[in-house]
């Protein structure tokens, strides 16, 4: 009977917490009280982090290369510390949280930062799921979410009114740039 050879028994991953920290913007004083005012609506103006294997990852602008960086829990230099929410365990090793956290920061470049849709909050969400945990808190991302969809319904009405607009002016014409829309003025005698 020959030998059996076996492959090196990897140590089983022991569950590791996640903990999402979340910040009020800035260090002022005001926006503190702003958020206090807000989480009563169940709602803020938040910034968040993830907490893995004693580092918190998140999400930022930046003018060249990825968005994502590393700080020391509940110490994110640019905002004020408010309270952490606990997201469960992942099974994931270290080193396969690091191999996550580096494919995300191809996907996540600073230049593609956009306050309402792509922010720190919705990286942290999205590092949350590929851990295997749920999404994160909706009141720590619902006014993000509210702001695009105005802004979504104000693209969506001047795409709709702009044929109107041009079509309905009378006499000379003056164009005036209204952000990324194009708007004819009426001039008047």
């Amino acid at each position: 009977m020959g030998a059996i050879a076996s492959a090196p028994h990897e140590a089983p991953v022991v569950p590791a917490p996640v903990v999402l920290h979340v910040y009020d913007l800035g260090h002022s004083g005001e926006m503190r009280t702003v958020n206090a005012v807000l989480q009563t609506l169940g709602t803020g103006a938040f910034h968040c982090g993830v907490e893995i294997y004693g580092r918190e990852w998140s999400f930022q602008a930046s003018p060249r290369g990825s968005g994502v960086f590393v700080c020391q829990p509940r110490r994110c230099p640019s905002h004020s510390y408010r309270t952490s929410v606990d997201m469960g365990c992942t099974r994931f090793s270290e080193q396969q949280v690091l191999q996550t956290v580096q494919d995300m920061r191809v996907e996540w470049p600073g230049t593609c930062y956009d306050l309402l849709t792509r922010n720190c909050c919705h990286y942290s969400d999205q590092l949350c799921r590929r851990l295997g945990l749920g999404p994160i808190p909706l009141w720590t991302m619902n006014l993000a979410g509210a702001g695009a969809a105005v802004k979504g319904a104000y693209d969506v009405a001047v795409d709709a009114l702009y044929p109107t607009l041009l079509t309905g002016c009378l006499g000379h014409t003056k164009a005036v740039r209204a952000g990324k829309v194009d708007v004819r003025m009426a001039k008047v005698a």
